[in-house]
């Protein structure tokens, strides 16, 4: 289970916003098919170890990051966070959306500083269902940050990523916890704020 928990992971990570906010699942990815996975070096047992052990090391936190990435574009909300320790640095990549454009920013893990900040896109470059999904981020009132705090206490543990998928047709938060030796999933699917 574990395996399989850090290769959505990883597949998350690496697929863009729009399959993410999709709901495309890992197994409706190219890269997850059985005879691809076992040969990817990325993906063996000793990479996801050295992975997770740079991840324990890191001292900036997933929750850090976010806030950061926050700050860049006041107002903003996040919709992907994850963590990269296979580059010279461990690095946070945080998505966040704010008046219909969703910028990347590269967070430190170790120093919290900006590394980067580009624009990923605009809502109105996505497909209809993408940016529904989007426009349902605005609706409810539980944001990742608060989605990260309930995981992490849920798992008893350090979430590692965090991102959006759509789940029959509802918004869904998806936070992996590094829990001890183990990794745990956590979906949370808030209820829409209610107008009065």
């Amino acid at each position: 289970m574990r395996r399989s928990i850090l290769l959505t992971l990883i597949l998350l990570s690496w697929t863009s916003l729009a399959h993410a906010v999709a709901g495309a699942s890992a197994t409706d990815t190219p890269e997850a098919s059985s005879s691809q996975a076992p040969s990817d070096p990325a993906l063996s047992q000793v990479a996801i170890d050295r992975e997770l052990e740079r991840f324990r090391r890191t001292e900036v936190s997933l929750h850090q990051a976010l806030r950061i990435a926050e700050k860049i574009h006041p107002g903003s909300r996040t919709a992907d966070i994850s963590f990269e320790g296979g580059l010279d640095a461990p690095v946070y990549k945080v998505r966040t959306l704010q008046s219909g454009q969703i910028w990347e920013s590269d967070i430190d893990g170790s120093t919290a500083k900006v590394l980067n900040t580009v624009l990923f896109s605009t809502v109105q470059g996505l497909s209809e269902s993408d940016r529904s999904s989007l426009a349902a981020l605005t609706t409810v009132s539980l944001k990742m940050s608060d989605a990260i705090r309930i995981a992490e206490r849920s798992a008893a543990g350090k979430a590692i990523s965090g991102g959006l998928i759509s789940k029959d047709g509802k918004l869904a938060f998806i936070v992996v916890v590094v829990s001890g030796k183990d990794l745990k999933q956590v979906t949370l699917e808030p209820t829409s704020m209610r107008r009065r």
